[in-house]
């Protein structure tokens, strides 16, 4: 029997169960799924779902990924133990008719549905597309194709949850390590960024500019593989080797963007409940206002990484009001939204259970009933939530201005957050939020260099996210863009990574 695999994020993984595939048909272990044309992997089990839990697959996936190209006719199959030849990028999304690819099996059953919660979500359209809505103005559209780069499943084998994270696709983190030899991510050798990581560090002498032009041109895909390749050839990982040769705020940052986005908000929530005293500022940004296939995410990796649970370790470092909202958080019950609701057009917004909400929020401001507001604004969806802000506003008056003369402290700016990350009258998005945020991290005297790098790192993992903060903070702060504001408070190598990372997101948005 095959042994278990214990990987370089602390967690052991055992080899799937159930009897082997026909012969010819395996996949090579801790690789993702093999190209066009190749034989389909095992299912994980065959066993019926749990009592009172839909069918598997019975949930669509979020989009249609297509594998990579086949290799060309004639071009003979690579050796045991040697890297296939790289492939190119995925192609465009199927004509309308085809099928979607199916979803994977799944373990986590659909949340329960809260008193007001949204009706079913319709059907994607044919081809596991959606239907865009209409941009408001200021606003940015939701990517509609695939991701350039990735491979073709974005859909956790042990979980219904979607492999999207911050806006974007990551490797399964209970996917085992790639044995030496096997080429984990189609079309990527890792050799090259291997070799490139070695010699921007031989010796204790560090090379800056070469490691951040390998570091800040890898997707989340590229790094995971990366770090294995690291790991079977070097004996550490990819994060140890730089944190080996570099430190202060580039080494900060650096450090950050080879985590990835996943790992790196793990270590951002550990960081937030180390020490003496909890920095709930980060807390809030880490967990508030996501939706549930995030936080269950956060969460499954923060058990690997560090044995524990997060919720636990919320409720010991926090207490009474401010832990309710953080465990409500965690209990994952916000659904995300389906691309084609929105508060602009009405498209799947119900407007008798708005209207529900935004007086049951009245009544509650009356009575300072933190509850209500917890349970509202922590559970509903987005696109919902714009609604009853939209709503309270034109009734009352400001939902963020209320909230402000109601509630004080960690509670406060917990639920501002998160209605500012939905309000309609910027961009319903965040984007005027997060740029306010990182406005905070360099004003006054002295810059909060920490929070600068995580902000300006976590916005971009998406880089359509990423341009809808830099316009976001031209239109806030009269022309200013964000780039000339981090050139002014920062220097050497640290500002010219910083500067890259604003600048990244030009090049590769709405691909």
């Amino acid at each position: 029997m095959p042994e278990a695999h214990s990987d370089s994020k602390g967690s052991t993984h055992a080899p799937p169960s159930g009897p082997p595939p026909p012969p010819g048909q395996q996949q090579p272990y801790g690789s993702y799924p093999p190209p066009s044309g190749a034989p389909p992997a095992p299912p994980y089990s065959s066993y019926p779902p749990p009592p009172g839990q839909p069918p598997y697959n019975a949930y669509p996936s979020p989009g249609y990924y297509p594998p990579p190209p086949a290799p060309p006719s004639g071009f003979p199959a690579a050796p045991y133990g040697a890297y296939p030849p790289p492939g190119g990028y995925y192609p465009p999304p199927p004509p309308p008719g085809s099928s979607p690819a199916p979803a994977a099996p799944g373990g986590y059953a659909p949340p329960p549905e809260s008193p007001y919660a949204f009706p079913q979500q319709p059907a994607p359209p044919p081809g596991g597309g959606f239907y865009a809505p209409p941009a408001a103005p200021g606003q940015y559209p939701p990517p509609t194709g695939p991701y350039p780069g990735y491979p073709p499943s974005t859909q956790g084998p042990h979980t219904q949850d979607p492999l999207i994270y911050l806006g974007m696709p990551i490797p399964d983190p209970h996917a085992p390590a790639a044995a030496h030899g096997v080429q984990k991510l189609p079309g990527y050798d890792p050799i090259h960024d291997f070799n490139a990581v070695m010699r921007a560090t031989k010796d204790g002498v560090t090379d800056e500019r070469l490691l951040m032009s390998t570091i800040t041109t890898m997707n989340a895909y590229q790094l995971d593989a990366l770090n294995d390749y690291f790991i079977s050839r070097h004996g550490m990982s990819l994060v140890d080797k730089i944190d080996r040769v570099v430190n202060g705020n580039y080494g900060n940052a650096v450090h950050a963007l080879a985590l990835g986005p996943l790992w790196f908000d793990v270590e951002l929530a550990h960081k937030a409940l180390s020490g003496m005293g909890t920095n709930e500022m980060l807390l809030i940004e880490v967990i508030l206002g996501r939706p549930a296939h995030e936080i269950r995410w956060l969460k499954t990796a923060y058990k690997m990484k560090y044995g524990k649970d997060l919720v636990e370790e919320v409720k010991s470092d926090l207490g009474g009001k401010t832990e309710r909202l953080f465990v409500m958080a965690l209990h994952a019950q916000k659904p995300a939204d389906f691309p084609s609701y929105s508060y602009a057009t009405g498209i799947g917004i119900d407007k008798e259970k708005v209207n529900l909400d935004v007086e049951a929020l009245h009544h509650a401001s009356k009575k300072k009933d933190e509850m209500v507001f917890c349970e509202i604004l922590v559970n509903r969806s987005d696109a919902h939530l714009g609604a009853v802000a939209q709503a309270f506003e034109l009734k009352y008056k400001s939902l963020s201005k209320v909230i402000k003369k109601t509630f004080s402290g960690t509670l406060e700016n917990g639920l501002v957050y998160i209605v500012q990350g939905i309000k309609p009258k910027h961009d319903g998005r965040g984007y005027w939020r997060d740029a306010k945020l990182l406005e905070k991290s360099m004003a006054g005297l002295g810059t909060k260099d920490y929070q600068l790098i995580y902000r300006l790192i976590r916005a971009h993992w998406d880089p359509t996210r990423m341009e809808g903060v830099k316009d976001a903070y031209k239109r806030k702060y009269k022309g200013k863009t964000l780039e000339s504001r981090v050139r002014g408070e920062t220097s050497g190598w640290y500002k010219d990574l910083l500067v890259e990372i604003v600048r990244k997101s030009e090049k590769t948005a709405y691909q």
